[in-house]
């Protein structure tokens, strides 16, 4: 066993930074050893914010530093030539959901990745909340799982990138993306036909306010999804089995609140990092404990073409008004 996996971060937004992090403070068998971002200010400001060299691009960071790993968690549009170009040098990926934004760009990442590991950012799969319902689902507590519920909404839609789905993939891609992996997991099940609606009614341009129909093997799934929410990160889960449902909600802090003429308002997640900031760091420890172990990573890249494949059916189901196999 290796003493410690060196890792190299390749974007440095907002999930970059936290596996920077991660790796530069808090796994104790992981070196953070290169930061990687195209814009130079912002590479600069993150190889002196966590002591390690910074580059431009992979490339440059792939012929100058010796490393393990690269966790890309750049644009969802550059996925596929990183994951490519990463593997060619042999080395295990990290990769930011969606996969890519294409089946065809999928299988390439698949086949690219064939000699080494592959995990595919789905977070939510290490939270403590959604890690414990999914043990509760298998130990036989709900009985067998047939009605997937999820409610999901986001504060807002970011500026940039994400607001292009020609760059995203839009909200299926972008946002629910996580939904579908989360159905899939919990439910236990594969999803044979999906049926979306929604519409452009806050921001005007992609789909903003979306209910998708989900149907499984055995069983049936709905999520309701939103660009914009007021008080903040908003989400809950609830899985409904032969013989019970168990819930996952956000986490509200009920020992701190604010008062005003709008009424009493407890602290709550204002966004996804606040919300799963422990999650990402269990994704990262797996991550490197896989390498380490030569184990099969607990989101492989096969379940990030899943749920990429939900993602466009519902896509193609909101545009077509009708139901679309999966």
């Amino acid at each position: 066993m290796m003493d410690k996996t060196k890792v190299c971060v390749v974007g440095m937004g907002r999930a970059g930074r936290l596996h920077a992090q991660n790796f530069a403070e808090n796994i104790k068998n992981a070196e953070l050893k290169a930061v990687v971002d195209p814009v130079e200010e912002i590479a600069k400001e993150a190889g002196k914010e966590f002591g390690v060299p910074c580059y431009k691009s992979l490339e440059d960071a792939l012929e100058k530093e010796d490393f393990d790993a690269v966790i890309i968690c750049t644009p969802s549009f550059t996925h596929l030539p990183l994951i490519v170009e990463a593997a060619e040098h042999g080395k295990h990926i990290l990769c930011e959901k969606p996969l890519t934004l294409t089946l065809e760009d999928a299988d390439r990442a698949l086949r690219a990745t064939a000699k080494v590991k592959l995990q595919v950012g789905y977070m939510r799969r290490f939270d403590r909340y959604y890690r414990e319902a999914k043990e509760r689902i298998e130990k036989g507590e709900i009985g067998e799982p047939l009605i997937f519920t999820t409610i999901a909404k986001d504060p807002f839609l970011p500026a940039g990138w994400t607001g292009d789905p020609s760059k995203s993939g839009g909200i299926f891609l972008d946002m629910l993306s996580h939904d579908f992996d989360t159905a899939r997991w919990l439910m236990g099940k594969e999803v044979k036909e999906v049926c979306a609606k929604g519409g452009n009614w806050i921001y005007g341009k992609d789909f903003d306010c979306v209910s998708v129909i989900l149907e499984f093997e055995k069983g049936i799934g709905t999520i309701d999804g939103c660009r914009k929410c007021c008080y903040g990160y908003d989400l809950r889960t609830e899985v409904t089995g032969s013989g019970g449902t168990i819930f996952v909600n956000s986490p509200i802090d009920a020992n701190l609140a604010v008062g005003n003429n709008e009424g009493i308002r407890p602290k709550q997640a204002q966004w996804f990092w606040e919300r799963f900031k422990n999650a990402f760091f269990e994704e990262d420890l797996s991550f490197v404990d896989c390498i380490q172990k030569d184990k099969e990573v607990l989101v492989t890249g096969m379940d990030g073409k899943r749920a990429l494949e939900i993602a466009l059916a519902a896509k193609i189901s909101a545009e077509a008004g009708k139901f679309i196999k999966v």
